[in-house]
C-alpha cells in the first residue's frame, strides 16, 4: 500500500493529467470542427501523413481507459478515474480525427500543421525541396512557421495556387529581406 505522501502525488499528477488531457481534447475537437466548417472551400488537398505511431497511440488509449475501468471497479478516487478516462478519450478520438483532416490549400488560407492560417495572415512562405518538399507559413504576428508537406505530384498545382491567390490580392507578401 502506498504512504500518505505517495497518494497525493499520484493524486497530484492524475489531477494534473486530467486537466492537460481535457484542454487538449477541448483543443482537437474545435480544431477539427473548424476544418469541417473548411472542408466544402478545398482547392486542393491530400491525406494526412499517417505517423508511424498511430497504432501505438491508439493502444495507449485502450490501455487508459482499461486501467480507468479498473480504478472505477476498485472505487479508487473520481480523479484518478477521470485523469486516466480523458487520457483515453483523447488517444482513441483525436487520433482518428487527425488523420481525417487533409492539409492543403482552402479557399480562404493553408491547413498546415493541423491549424488553419488565413491567407491574410501569411507573411512570407518558402518551399523547401529536399528530399521532401515543404512549403513554409511565416505568420505576421509572429510566432512559429508553419510547415505544410506537400506531395511531389501536388506541387505544381500549390505553387499555381499560390500565384492565383497572389493575383487576386488574397495573399499578400512581406518584401523580401534585403530587397532580394
Amino acid at each position: 500500500m502506498l504512504s500518505e505522501l505517495q497518494q497525493r502525488i499520484v493524486s497530484l499528477g492524475l489531477v494534473g493529467l486530467g486537466v492537460y488531457f481535457t484542454v487538449q481534447l477541448a483543443r482537437g475537437l474545435l480544431r477539427y470542427r473548424r476544418f469541417r466548417v473548411l472542408r466544402p472551400t478545398a482547392l486542393t488537398t491530400w491525406e494526412a501523413p499517417r505517423p508511424p505511431q498511430a497504432a501505438w497511440l491508439v493502444g495507449l488509449g485502450i490501455v487508459g481507459g482499461l486501467l480507468a475501468v479498473l480504478n472505477g471497479w476498485l472505487h479508487r478516487p473520481p480523479i484518478h478515474v477521470y485523469g486516466l478516462a480523458v487520457m483515453s478519450a483523447y488517444f482513441l478520438i483525436m487520433v482518428p480525427l487527425a488523420l481525417r483532416m487533409r492539409p492543403g490549400l482552402y479557399d480562404g488560407g493553408v491547413w498546415a500543421d493541423g491549424e488553419f492560417l488565413p491567407w491574410g495572415e501569411i507573411a512570407r512562405v518558402a518551399f523547401v525541396e529536399s528530399p521532401q518538399i515543404v512549403l513554409l507559413l511565416v505568420p505576421r504576428r509572429g510566432g512559429r512557421s508553419h510547415r505544410l508537406a506537400v506531395p511531389p505530384g501536388d506541387y505544381g498545382a500549390v505553387r499555381k495556387l499560390l500565384h492565383e491567390k497572389m493575383r487576386a490580392g488574397a495573399l499578400q507578401l512581406d518584401p523580401a529581406i534585403l530587397g532580394l
